[in-house]
């Protein structure tokens, strides 16, 4: 049963964004390139909305680990860097070349076949690559919380606030597309 409620879950999402044409990646380009704000304010208001609702759960004991943070240092800018370059030469993010390949895309295709080509690499090196560039360069945890010594609920009530702004704010300064 668990396994036919996810694959109706999963068509459902992939429906709603191919109907949207959401991808993060997009939501960015088209902000940056023609000044369109819709794709991106979606995902600022998608933000607002589960990033309380992410901690109400875990507070709720329904997320056994929240939040998912791992130590960070500089291979996070470096694995950053590489995705976003990723991301412009597959032409989106991950759940654009998906809802893509459904339109018919063939390029997608190659990308998403680079992508598990990239994972499987990775999943391969990776002892290697731990112990000679993520375990040197660690510097611990980073959250808002803890740069800033504050509660993770008022880190939480201040990440919701920002992105409610950032949505009212994109929506008067921006055309739609």
């Amino acid at each position: 049963m668990e396994a036919v409620v996810g694959f109706l879950f999963g068509v459902g999402i992939g429906f709603v964004l191919e109907r949207g044409q959401f991808c993060m990646a997009s939501a960015f380009r088209d902000f940056f390139l023609f000044r369109h704000a819709h794709l991106l304010r979606a995902m600022m208001l998608y933000l607002a909305v589960l990033t309380p609702a992410f901690f109400l759960f875990h507070a709720g004991g329904l997320i056994e680990s929240y939040p998912y943070v791992k130590s960070g240092g500089l291979f996070t800018a470096a694995g950053g860097l590489i995705f976003g370059i990723g991301m412009v030469l597959a032409g989106g993010c991950a759940s654009g070349t998906l809802y893509r390949i459904g339109e018919g895309y063939v390029t997608s295709l190659v990308a998403l076949i680079g992508m598990l080509t990239g994972i499987a690499i990775f999943g391969e090196t990776y002892p290697w690559i731990k112990n000679n560039f993520i375990e040197p360069a660690e510097f611990g945890e980073l959250t808002l919380s803890g740069l800033l010594n504050i509660p993770q609920s008022t880190a939480v009530l201040l990440g919701t606030l920002l992105f409610l702004w950032l949505f009212v704010l994109l929506g008067r300064r921006f055309k739609r597309a």
